[in-house]
């Protein structure tokens, strides 16, 4: 197996993304190739791989690569974990939109925050995607970047034979509230995936999940026939969160802004609360602390600063053998996706595609994310109808505003960039009089990404 990683340095993905692929019985070893512009942060990674040879008795080889192209040639699966600017670029995707009276958590998807870092991030997928169809186009891309919805999007845009998948874990969070709400206790140490995807049908629990990355809702439910929708709506009207201590302070996710939107709109959606409330600016403007209402805290540039320094203490401390690995599923889907193409098998997945109907009443191609069956050389998306009322007229404004964002990120278009960020309803907590300032601010605070933008 020949896989390239685009984004190889990254100590947040590598290590549970990397484990997994060591976990794959089917394959025994292989290329890895990993691409960074941080080489030391590749290097180190490759220092780990080296001992996972050892520690699981495989054959990978092992290389960090400065050429693209050359990590990509022939390669059957291409991971891609990468992110423009890191750290630095997020700095200015919080921060400036802040003196414009709007305030993000996490920065990750929409928003001004959202937007910013797609014009830096979605010219890059769609480069590689050129690159993948001259190098490797039978190749399966398995894309973990955000923003999820613009760059796969500027991904199949681009993509002509090469297969593309987004990939997000944010509805593994279904199987708290299933545990909560219709008591659903699974066995204990059971992985998430095989919860939802097999364990959950057996227990008689059937669902259909659908809408748009970060903002996908359970738009029916039945347990053993019965429909569940009104127990869901019951519970949502009787919690006003669930209080769950399990997290990190800045990523605790009490769930309590996904029942308020239960409580109006009538379903559920299941994502972390963190991402949910940059959708709606009712759920994060001044008046409810930015989120901290919901038990949402803004995620720092700092903090992710931190985090990226322990995790690369880490991945030297597993290099060195220091430390330890746990040898168990991450919970990611995205080797059990590896491990049916290359052996033929099916499995169930929440994936990312264009729309070709699975969500009726939202636009063609646009991509939406609901469950799929994945095989050797397949991928299935399920029919999951229409979209209901009110969420599916809150789908189709973000959706408006990602393709708008896809062509201001691919054309250099600032008008574009002007034109989503006055759409984006989060913008709405600033004023409606300074979209141009704050699109030129940002363009300026991050121009060395942006060469589309400035040309000269």
């Amino acid at each position: 197996m020949k896989l390239a990683v685009i984004g190889g340095g990254s100590s947040q993905w590598m290590i549970s993304l990397m484990k997994d692929i060591y976990l794959l019985d089917a394959v025994d070893g292989g290329e890895i190739r990993l691409v960074d512009p941080d080489r030391p942060g590749a290097e180190a990674v490759a220092k780990m791989l080296a001992r996972f040879n050892q520690t699981r008795g495989k054959d990978f080889s092992i290389s960090v690569c400065d050429d693209r192209s050359e990590a990509l040639h022939d390669a059957d699966f291409v991971m891609t974990t990468f992110s423009p600017g890191s750290m630095d670029a997020f700095d200015f995707d919080l921060e400036v939109p802040i003196r414009y009276g709007i305030r993000q958590p996490v920065s990750m998807t929409v928003g001004p925050a959202g937007i910013s870092a797609a014009l830096r991030t979605a010219p890059v997928a769609a480069e590689i995607v050129a690159d993948m169809e001259r190098e490797c186009p039978q190749a399966w891309l398995l894309n973990v970047t955000n923003p999820m919805s613009v760059v796969t999007r500027a991904m199949n845009q681009a993509a002509r034979q090469v297969r593309v998948l987004g990939l997000c874990h944010e509805f593994h969070s279904f199987s708290k509230l299933a545990k909560a709400i219709l008591g659903l206790q699974p066995p204990p140490d059971m992985n998430v995936v095989e919860q939802l995807y097999h364990w959950m049908p057996e227990q008689g629990l059937n669902y259909t999940v659908a809408g748009i990355n970060h903002f996908i809702w359970i738009t029916s439910a039945t347990l053993h026939g019965e429909d569940v929708l009104p127990r869901i709506r019951r519970f949502a009207r009787e919690h006003r969160d669930l209080r769950a201590a399990d997290a990190p302070y800045t990523l605790r996710n009490a769930h309590g802004a996904k029942l308020a939107l239960c409580r109006t709109f009538g379903y559920l959606p299941v994502v972390g609360d963190r991402h949910l409330v940059e959708f709606w600016p009712h759920l994060c403007n001044l008046r409810n602390g930015f989120g901290m209402r919901y038990s949402v805290e803004k995620t720092t540039v700092d903090s992710r600063r931190h985090r990226r320094e322990d995790n690369r203490a880490r991945v030297e401390r597993i290099a060195a053998g220091e430390e330890e690995m746990k040898w168990s599923r991450s919970g990611e889907e995205m080797t059990e996706i590896m491990r049916c193409v290359l052996t033929g098998d099916k499995t169930t997945a929440i994936l990312n595609l264009p729309n070709q109907g699975q969500v009726a009443n939202l636009p063609a191609d646009v991509i939406v994310e609901t469950l799929a069956t994945v095989d050797g050389s397949s991928v299935q998306p399920h029919d999951s109808g229409d979209l209901p009322g009110s969420v599916a007229s809150l789908c189709r404004l973000h959706v408006d505003v990602q393709e708008l964002t896809v062509r201001a990120a691919l054309e250099g278009s600032r008008e574009l960039l002007v034109e989503a960020l006055s759409l984006d309803p989060l913008s709405g907590t600033g004023d409606f009089g300074e979209m141009g300032d704050l699109a030129d601010e940002l363009l300026l605070a991050t121009r060395e990404w942006l060469p589309r933008f400035f040309k000269d």
